[in-house]
C-alpha cells in the first residue's frame, strides 16, 4: 500500500451545473413552406394575368404574392432573434443587435403562448432604455417605437408559430440565466 492509494479520494461534483444560453430562432419550415407557397401562387396568378381589367387585377396580386415570397425567404436567413446567457440579453431589431447585462435591466417579462396560433412574447425592460436606443439607427429607432407602442416594451421578441425558443420552460431558462441580477416574471 502506498500513500497515494490510503488517500482519500476528493470527488469534484458541480452542483450548480452553468445554464446553457438560451434562443430564439426564427421558424424554417414555417417561413420556408409560406415562401414556396406564395411563390407558387404569384406564379399561377401571373401566368393568368392579361391587358384585361381583370387580367391587371390578376398582376398586382401576384406581385403581393411575390413580395411575400421574398419577405419568407429573407426570413430564412435570419438566425437567432434573441441569446441570454450568463452575461445578458441580446436581441435583435431588424438588422441591429441590442445587447445589455442583467444588471442593466428592470425585468424580463414573459407572456406564454395562449393556443397554437397565438405568438408569445420576451419583453426586455431596461432600468435606464435612453442611452441604449438613442445609440441606436433612426430606421431601428422606429421600430423599437412601434414595438413599444404595439406590447409595451421597446425590446420585445415574439416566439410561438414563427419563431421557436431553445427551450419549451422560457420562464425557468431565463430565470436560471439571469440569477437574482434581474426578476424574471411570467405575464398572465
Amino acid at each position: 500500500m502506498t500513500a497515494a492509494s490510503t488517500a482519500p479520494r476528493q470527488e469534484q461534483f458541480d452542483a450548480d451545473p452553468e445554464p446553457t444560453p438560451f434562443t430564439v430562432r426564427s421558424s424554417q419550415r414555417v417561413h420556408g413552406g409560406i415562401a414556396v407557397g406564395a411563390a407558387l401562387v404569384a406564379i399561377g396568378f401571373a401566368a393568368s394575368g392579361s391587358s384585361s381589367p381583370t387580367g391587371i387585377l390578376r398582376w398586382i396580386v401576384a406581385l403581393a404574392f411575390a413580395v411575400l415570397a421574398v419577405v419568407c425567404a429573407r426570413a430564412l436567413t435570419v438566425g437567432d432573434m434573441l441569446v441570454a446567457d450568463q452575461t445578458g440579453i441580446r436581441l435583435r431589431i431588424g438588422n441591429e443587435w441590442v445587447g445589455t447585462r442583467w444588471e442593466d435591466i428592470e425585468e424580463v417579462t414573459v407572456l406564454q403562448r395562449r393556443h397554437p396560433l397565438d405568438d408569445g412574447r420576451i419583453a426586455v425592460h431596461l432600468q435606464d432604455p435612453g442611452p441604449i436606443l438613442g445609440a441606436l439607427p433612426s430606421s431601428t429607432r422606429k421600430m423599437t417605437d412601434a414595438n413599444r407602442r404595439l406590447t409595451g416594451s421597446s425590446l420585445a421578441i415574439p416566439f410561438g408559430l414563427t419563431a421557436r425558443p431553445s427551450n419549451g420552460e422560457v420562464v425557468q431558462a431565463l430565470h436560471m440565466l439571469a440569477d437574482a441580477r434581474c426578476p424574471v416574471r411570467e405575464q398572465l
